[in-house]
């Protein structure tokens, strides 16, 4: 039987492989796109989702102290290419898979975890890692929302992990 730590790298894993299929329907061209004033470029908005692997396990292991810190380091991982931006994610992504996989179920479920700007008491990962997972799938579901809107050739399939045709 698999572990829970298994199970949910696995959804994780998933979900990664979903969102990686539509950044790579995003053109250069495309990263300057806004639905409407007000709102993030599409840009700006491939490159949070790229980010999450690395700083939501940051945020919520109190390694990210206070938004000054946590806007230093989104600097630090923005990209102006989608190549590049592809790239910030997949190395997102092999750090939450090497961070999960030598974890131990013990690790996994101590309460010791609280992101700085979070109220109540401390967590553990088995609560955090279906959040990374969940903000990883609102954020797909975002930007194939704009490539749609922008024009792109997008489909469910596209949503669910399959190139367009």
């Amino acid at each position: 039987m698999p572990s829970i730590i298994e199970v949910l790298l696995a959804t994780f894993e998933e979900e990664a492989k979903q969102a990686r299929c539509v950044l790579n329907v995003i053109k250069d061209s495309q990263l300057k796109y806004t639905p409407m004033d007000g709102m993030r470029t599409l840009g700006e908005l491939a490159n949070h989702l790229a980010q999450i692997p690395h700083l939501d396990p940051a945020f919520f292991n109190g390694e990210i102290s206070d938004f000054e810190d946590a806007r230093a380091r989104e600097s630090n991982l923005n990209r102006k290419a989608v190549t590049d931006i592809i790239t910030v994610f997949d190395e997102g992504l092999e750090a939450v898979n090497k961070r999960f996989s030598n974890m131990s179920e013990d690790t996994f479920f101590v309460k010791n975890l609280k992101a700085f700007y979070e109220q109540g008491p401390k967590r553990n990962w088995a609560h955090y890692l279906p959040e990374i997972i969940t903000h990883i799938a609102m954020h797909k579901m975002q930007l194939w929302m704009y490539l749609k809107l922008a024009g792109a050739s997008v489909n469910m399939m596209t949503y669910y992990g399959h190139h367009p045709e």
